[in-house]
């Protein structure tokens, strides 16, 4: 058999850890081919290589009459059936989890794609013919954000799901003025700032769920890039549960709450978050506040996105760590940068 491959070869490549903007203008470029169309969509990913899926399902979510899951474990659920258009996605193709989730994919019968730069799932996609995307190789697969998410966005568009290439090219612009200004002062820009502030700190990275994939990103990024413990959560779930924690246990003076606002969402939404900045500070916890800009959820979550990068990467400077740099081992089917 043979796959049905849209060539990342051809793709130029970007390697900056910064070149968001770039990648994803290099994948919206290439060809998609002939895709599988279905009522359903299950997103097989993790890690670093399931952010793209997070951000294109969201857009998704908002404007699609197709439902679409992330599936982030081992297990492929009991719904996904032949009726099902199955991407599994892992950046250096050797992702155990969605590996395995791929292998119960095809004992099911489902259509599958897969977006890889090559490894196990790019040799099981030649052997059984399914559509493969590739995109470049020899990154690490937090620093290619940008290729899986033009090629899931040209997917997805492909598919009749939503318009999420055209959204993507709209808002990339932004995106990359944003980038711009930070590089254009290196020490003096906003996420140096924020870097500075939570210094010494445990960060927590609070949004509102429509850039719930930000909170994510920031909190990974962190995670690895700088060595750095860091936890995410979402408005307005914070309100019910969080702030009591936030208010009452003593070692909140460790953390600190980064508060990803939406000035233009819901009513309801601009109250809770208002009112969860006014508790924090009643209680002298003073909370980082970054207010999204865009014209769109897409825009503001990509741009959040960029900026919680740059974070890291200050954060690693000043930890002296170098960000491209993880040597844990936890044993078989532990972290080795597999996502």
């Amino acid at each position: 058999m043979t796959a049905k491959v849209s060539n990342g070869k051809h793709m130029k490549v970007y390697t900056d850890p910064t070149d968001l903007p770039e990648q994803a203008y290099a994948a919206l470029e290439s060809a998609i081919g002939d895709v599988p169309l279905r009522s359903k969509v299950c997103i097989c990913s993790i890690g670093a290589s399931a952010i793209a899926g997070e951000i294109m399902s969201d857009f998704a979510d908002a404007s699609s009459n197709v439902p679409i899951s992330v599936v982030h474990g081992a297990i492929l659920p009991k719904w996904v059936d032949m009726d099902t258009a199955v991407i599994a996605m892992s950046y250096t193709g050797n992702t155990p989890e969605t590996l395995s989730l791929y292998d119960q994919a095809v004992s099911r019968g489902c259509d599958i794609i897969c977006i890889t730069s090559g490894g196990g799932l790019m040799e099981r996609a030649v052997s059984n013919g399914n559509m493969l995307i590739t995109v470049p190789e020899g990154l690490l697969p937090r620093s290619s954000l940008g290729y899986m998410l033009g090629s899931i966005a040209s997917l997805f568009e492909k598919m009749g799901i939503c318009n999420s290439k055209t959204e993507l090219m709209k808002a990339l612009p932004s995106v990359k003025a944003f980038r711009d200004e930070i590089l254009a002062d290196e020490e003096n820009n906003q996420a140096a700032e924020i870097a500075r502030t939570i210094s010494g700190k445990i960060p927590v990275i609070y949004s509102l769920m429509s850039m719930r994939t930000a909170a994510i990103r920031w909190k990974m990024q962190i995670n690895e890039n700088s060595r750095t413990i860091a936890f995410c959560g979402t408005i307005p779930e914070f309100n019910h549960n969080e702030i009591v924690g936030w208010t009452e246990d003593q070692t909140s003076n460790e953390f600190i709450p980064i508060i990803l606002c939406d000035d233009d969402s819901e009513d309801i939404l601009k109250c809770m978050t208002d009112t969860l900045l006014g508790i924090l500070e009643s209680k002298s916890i003073e909370p980082y506040r970054f207010k999204a800009t865009g014209s769109t959820d897409l825009e503001k979550n990509l741009i959040s996105i960029i900026l919680g990068d740059f974070v890291s990467l200050y954060l690693a400077h000043m930890k002296d760590v170098h960000p491209g740099e993880v040597d844990l081992d936890l044993g078989n089917g532990g972290y080795r940068e597999f996502n």
